[in-house]
């Protein structure tokens, strides 16, 4: 099923329970761009039939906000769709090229360190009761920084933004349609231990989502929400970046000075975020 966001965006809903990120499209008049391939060719296929059925048949582009595979495993089942993502993105999708997905050899890369077994469990649960003939897909167009795509009566420009959650994380801004795609661009680091966050990285990247006048704001495991309800939240999170830059290790007080800037009691969620940026600002003492 597929919800209309606004006249030229459309998107299907995350599911947590597979680990499928949202799926997005943007409805120009001469070409549609989807946004982010899909993490197997069953959840790749519902989307993009149920545009096509939805909106007509139009020649497509698809551009990856970042490799994971849950973004990026669906790309290979439509070679008519060229694929578009940074220089970077291509050089980590390279590195899966001709890997094994059997169970055996994904329980294995978990123990040798080459994956996380968080992955490896949901590639498991997306691709029960279906071949996993899991083919990865190489960009045919690669950018650095940025790049703008025209698709008739709207666009999509793409900003190589980076952070600890995946190096070549990038968001997309529709100035048409003020909505801007942020991916897993604000996501914790997952691949190198215990989760966490950077509060500079965090701050940095807060920086940059300003600077696009949107009205609609989608992280990929989440939901999309409007500008009232997006950043009264991260503004809290920056000021427990803020904390954490300031006060290091000293949980008590950053506790006790994050509840009276935010005029609440913490909460259990609260408490984990605090934990996360602690570790990684830790993270970043060491080196």
């Amino acid at each position: 099923m597929i919800h209309e966001l606004t006249e030229r965006f459309v998107y299907m809903s995350a599911d947590g329970s597979v680990d499928r990120p949202i799926l997005g499209a943007i409805l120009g008049e001469d070409r549609i761009l989807f946004v982010d391939a899909g993490n197997s060719l069953r959840h790749a296929t519902a989307f993009r039939e149920a545009v096509r059925k939805e909106h007509g048949y139009r020649p497509s582009m698809t551009a990856l906000t970042h490799w994971h595979w849950d973004h990026s495993f669906g790309a290979a089942y439509d070679a008519s769709s060229p694929l578009v993502a940074t220089a970077m993105t291509r050089q980590a999708l390279q590195q899966l090229v001709g890997l094994d997905w059997s169970d055996q050899a994904l329980d294995e890369r978990v123990k040798e360190g080459q994956e996380i077994a968080f992955c490896a469990d949901y590639i498991k649960k997306e691709y029960e009761g279906m071949e996993r003939d899991i083919r990865i897909a190489l960009p045919d167009v690669t950018f650095t920084d940025a790049l703008t795509l025209h698709l008739g009566a709207v666009s999509c420009h793409i900003q190589h933004v980076g952070g600890v959650h995946a190096e070549d994380s990038c968001i997309m801004y529709i100035p048409e349609e003020q909505v801007l795609f942020l991916g897993d661009v604000l996501g914790p680091a997952i691949y190198d231990g215990p989760r966490y966050y950077a509060a500079r990285d965090f701050l940095r990247i807060v920086e940059i989502i300003r600077t696009y006048p949107a009205a609609w704001y989608i992280e990929s495991h989440h939901r999309p929400v409007r500008a009232e309800e997006f950043w009264p939240e991260i503004n809290e999170y920056g000021v427990l970046a803020e904390l954490v830059m300031a006060y290091g290790s000293d949980q008590p007080r950053i506790e006790r000075e994050w509840a009276l800037r935010m005029d609440r009691e913490l909460v259990d969620g609260d408490r984990a975020a605090i934990h996360q940026f602690l570790l990684g600002e830790q993270r970043q003492s060491r080196k």
